[in-house]
């Protein structure tokens, strides 16, 4: 498929995921006298499609830097880093969170920051056994650290608990979300910039070098714009593994490995993913809706263990 196609495609994918994502909700199917249901829902569609265009851009950004397709924000501890950097601010700080807009995010940012750092010097080296081992310590590591706090804050443990489970979409606002969105567009933008950077990288350190890249320079980019991606994602819907996984594999299957063209249409697909996910889990069950976290790990998981076998085979 050309990259011009899947783009188009992808697009009329996503606008009829809007329209269906608005008009789905615990009151039923339609939008309401005049429309007052679309202005309710638009918020958690926004977010939805914020958090993943940050998901799917991250992910392919991440698996450049590390030269690793089985990377991903959520599987490496950079989602809980960020959980976990919300988690100290709450339980320790919990006025200056809700009275300054801009501290959950940098929390998050700083938490999310924190882990990556300590990603790259654990889990580096393009070994997938290292990279996921790495991030398995990571995860169970700012998972204690969260659900510590959270049994011993008892007005931050029902919200942090369905930040772990990926869970935060439903609490949207425009108040809430503004913030998160303009830093995951933000992030996202900046991410572009680093495509043809990333693209030397996957020849390997050597061989950028020769081709002038300044190899340390666009590692700290990357990872420091991937924290920044992961923890807009997170202050929007919370904790979401496997979205920062399938959008790349699937964008790459499409448009092939340059990440010109493979970064943006990993955001076009990670957006299309989380909002799907989110309609699907509301559709089914409208009363108790499942969270985008549950619906995509239904998915997500498999896919994994058949990559990760055919990347170890």
């Amino acid at each position: 498929m050309t990259a011009t196609k899947a783009f188009v495609a992808g697009f009329v994918l996503l606008a009829g995921l809007v329209l269906l994502a608005l008009s789905v909700g615990a009151q039923g199917f339609g939008w309401g006298d005049g429309g007052s249901l679309v202005l309710l829902r638009s918020p958690r569609v926004l977010a939805a499609l914020a958090a993943g265009l940050a998901l799917g851009i991250g992910g392919a950004a991440q698996q450049g830097v590390f030269r690793n397709p089985l990377a991903d924000p959520g599987l490496t501890g950079v989602f809980g880093g960020a959980l976990f950097g919300i988690a100290v601010l709450l339980g320790f700080f919990p006025e200056a969170a809700w009275q300054r807009a801009w501290c959950i995010p940098a929390a998050a940012f700083s938490g999310a920051l924190a882990t990556s750092a300590l990603l790259v010097v654990l889990g580096g080296g393009g070994s997938s056994s290292r990279l996921l081992l790495a991030g398995l310590g990571l995860n169970a590591f700012t998972a204690a650290g969260t659900l510590v706090i959270a049994s011993r804050s008892g007005e931050s443990r029902e919200l942090l608990t369905n930040g772990a489970y990926g869970d935060w979409l439903g609490m949207a606002t425009l108040e809430l979300a503004w913030l998160p969105v303009l830093l995951a567009l933000g992030a996202a933008a900046l991410l572009m910039t680093l495509a043809r950077s990333l693209d030397l990288l996957s020849f390997g350190e050597d061989a950028a070098r020769g081709f002038g890249c300044d190899v340390g320079g666009v590692r700290r980019k990357a990872v420091l714009l991937t924290a920044l991606a992961a923890a807009a994602a997170t202050c929007l819907v919370g904790q979401v593994a496997f979205i920062g996984l399938l959008a790349p594999h699937l964008a790459r299957q499409l448009v092939g490995p340059r990440h010109v063209k493979v970064l943006p249409l990993s955001a076009l697909l990670g957006a299309v993913l989380l909002l799907g996910a989110d309609t699907l889990g509301r559709g089914l069950w409208p009363q108790a809706p499942l969270s985008a976290a549950a619906v995509t790990a239904v998915i997500g998981a498999p896919l994994f263990i058949w990559m990760a076998r055919g990347r170890h085979e």
